[in-house]
């Protein structure tokens, strides 16, 4: 799916959402499923000044790690067709998609200009802590997720503030797992505010 914004214009901003795993296969209408952003977009209670780039994942793949070099290419062919600003593309997820995020964005760090991983896992590795050390990153997990510890980004994001300062992660105190995509919604965080904000 592409989100086009009312009043779309060159050189807007691109934001990239990987859903989570009930989205994978080969039918589109799984991703509006799901309590998260394409759905949000879809029934209107969201209306971001940038384009949203919705890839689906083959039901035959274990993660998004599985296809970056054609999220990638996909990314350019968008930003291209659509003349959209290269120096504004954020990234976001749930779940499998959050933790797509946080792989994406340490295989691609120069590519992006903020990513926000939501109940995603990360492992704390010197490698990624010096790969994602100039990257905006916004982490989001529920403090009840008993699916994908929230430990695991609280812990990277203290390592990774040594040399980012410009890392955060909230943690939503009454949220298990599939309740962490509300954060979208929440227009006093403005998380899809902060994305399309960061320039590369």
């Amino acid at each position: 799916w592409l989100y086009t914004p009312e009043n779309a214009s060159e050189q807007m901003p691109l934001v990239v959402y990987l859903h989570g795993g009930s989205g994978k296969g080969s039918d589109l209408s799984l991703l509006l499923q799901a309590d998260s952003l394409p759905k949000f977009l879809q029934n209107g209670q969201l209306a971001p000044a940038a384009y949203v780039l919705m890839p689906q994942l083959p039901a035959n793949c274990t993660g998004w790690s599985d296809k970056a070099a054609l999220l990638q290419a996909l990314i350019d062919f968008v930003v291209q067709q659509y003349a959209l600003d290269a120096d504004r593309v954020s990234l976001t997820g749930h779940s499998m998609g959050g933790t797509g995020t946080w792989a994406i964005a340490q295989g691609y760090p120069e590519r992006f200009s903020a990513a926000a991983p939501l109940s995603g896992s990360i492992a704390g590795t010197p490698e990624a802590l010096r790969r994602l050390k100039d990257l905006p990153i916004w982490a989001v997990v529920g403090a009840k997720d008993t699916i994908v510890p929230p430990e695991s980004s609280r812990r990277f994001i203290d390592a990774l503030s040594c040399t980012n300062p410009d890392c955060r992660c909230t943690v939503l105190p009454d949220a298990d797992h599939f309740a962490v995509p509300a954060v979208y919604l929440n227009e006093k965080l403005d998380l899809l505010g902060w994305l399309t904000a960061q320039k590369r």
